[in-house]
């Protein structure tokens, strides 16, 4: 039998979209989702069973050559299931067993839960955005920021936009639109997603101006720059690099100095926006956003989803005069912050003001946790494991481990941890089966592979997320068995 002539055959025996459609599973799948999506979803799941023909790679439950007609049950279920993701939403809750805190595919920073009930509070109502309810009048939307920037840093000002991209895009359209924007070679970094500093730049009406070497820039170099067409300096934070060696850069009160001298502004990109002096937690110093904006510098944006421990913005601070640019440039209606990203981030200011704010962030308050405490953690948790008497497809054991404050916090810097290793112990089960099963779980278990087993590592895995932990590894231990 010919290619062609088997692939037409198993065609002929793929079901009828009207007779799947008749299925127990759809039937009870229409009180939640329209029929014409159902019907749609069916038409999807069939044509996969088709191009997986023609490539002469059956598909998972498809007929074979010269086998059985395709179930129209096996299709039914699998269209249930595909309905329900797409019920469930593409974002979902995960459990961070990478240890990477600032974790960017998962999120980076978790909020805290006094942000989370405000959030349920703003977003069921109306909200005093741009009202001034002590006038009745319009107000200014970060206005609140603004004040609770000053006080923790010491700026004039402050607004917000959907991102730190946005904020130095918003600020060369601002400030150096067909002007030079003078920046050492050593910090033209790339972000993730090829996102790159120079790219920025140019799109936002900019030109670049590099100055130095990548491994050595001195104030000099940016002096020699500066001409009628300068629009201003900038600093670049190297938040997922390091430069070692043969190196120099310029000591920003020397740039501090010059912006004066010359009265071209002086602008940092900080990336993460540190609140607190992170080598209290045993890692190397990172520049704070007060003590950057008290050594002189006009403007400094940083990342609200990092070290800041709030929800994804850029936050734009500095003196009034520069940040009243901003606000009024035309682009700043394109990228400001709406009214949920703004509450947020007000509440994760305010917690600033505590002497405690450690405990009330957790992007603070997991990298605090000694080491010592994540092993106990993983000890007892390793105990309940074996309690269970139902684990049988894979073995528990301590293991050290580093930790990393990552979303390009830090380049190279680790904290000491602690993980629970999971080697495999039947035969047919693979640490790539264990990682897969505990990933498509409910909620998903996000691991580490190393040396052929699967790595949780407890720095990242929260109190609360302890109990469905164990139950993951239950289920996951059940569906290997069954595999």
């Amino acid at each position: 039998m010919t290619k062609r002539k088997a692939a037409t055959e198993t065609f002929a025996r793929l079901p009828q979209v009207d007779r799947v459609l008749r299925e127990p599973a759809l039937i009870k799948l229409a009180e939640q989702v329209r029929h014409e999506i159902i019907v749609e979803l069916v038409r999807e799941e069939l044509e996969r069973y088709r191009r997986s023909i023609n490539r002469a790679e059956p598909a998972e439950n498809a007929a074979p050559e010269g086998g059985a007609e395709l179930s129209p049950e096996i299709v039914a279920e699998k269209v249930a299931r595909s309905a329900q993701e797409l019920l469930k939403g593409g974002v979902r809750r995960v459990i961070n067993g990478t240890g990477v805190i600032l974790n960017t595919n998962l999120g980076r920073a978790p909020l805290p839960p006094l942000v989370l009930n405000q959030l349920y509070e703003m977003a069921q109502g109306y909200t005093s955005l741009e009202l001034n309810l002590d006038t009745g009048k319009r107000g200014e939307r970060t206005a609140m920021i603004s004040r609770l920037m000053s006080l923790l840093t010491g700026c004039e000002a402050a607004i917000v936009v959907n991102n730190n991209a946005s904020a130095v895009m918003l600020a060369v359209s601002s400030l150096a639109e067909g002007k030079e924007v003078v920046v050492s070679r050593g910090e033209l970094i790339e972000i993730g997603g090829a996102f790159r500093l120079p790219d920025v730049i140019t799109k936002a009406g900019g030109k670049l101006k590099e100055v130095g070497t990548t491994n050595r820039t001195r104030a000099s170099d940016f002096a020699a720059a500066v001409s009628e067409q300068t629009g201003f300096f900038l600093r670049c934070h190297r938040s997922n690099f390091e430069i070692s060696g043969f190196t120099e850069e310029p000591d920003i009160a020397q740039l501090v100095a010059l912006a004066q001298k010359t009265k071209v502004p002086l602008v940092e990109d900080l990336g993460s926006g540190a609140f607190f002096d992170v080598s209290q937690l045993g890692l190397a110093y990172e520049p704070t956003v007060d003590r950057v904006i008290k050594s002189g510098v006009d403007l400094v944006m940083f990342s609200g989803d990092k070290l800041l421990g709030g929800p994804q913005a850029g936050i734009i601070a500095g003196r009034k005069e520069l940040v009243e640019r901003l606000r009024k440039n035309p682009m700043y209606r394109a990228l400001r912050a709406d009214k949920l990203i703004i509450g947020l981030i007000e509440i994760v200011l305010a917690q600033y003001l505590s002497p405690n704010a450690r405990a009330n962030l957790p992007v603070i308050s997991l990298a605090a946790v000694p080491s010592h405490e994540l092993k106990t953690r993983v000890q007892s948790f390793i105990e309940k494991i074996e309690a269970l008497n139902e684990i049988s497809s894979f073995k528990p054991a301590l293991v050290a481990c580093q930790s990393a404050l990552g979303g390009g916090s830090m380049p190279g810097k680790t904290l000491p941890s602690f993980a629970l290793s999971l080697s495999p112990s039947r035969a047919g089960v693979t640490a790539e089966a264990i990682s897969s099963a505990l990933r498509n779980g409910d909620p998903p278990v996000i691991s580490l592979i190393q040396d052929d087993c699967v790595i949780i590592d407890f720095r990242t895995i929260l109190p609360k997320d302890a109990d469905q932990l164990l139950l993951a590894l239950k289920r996951a231990c059940e569906e290997l068995r069954s595999s």
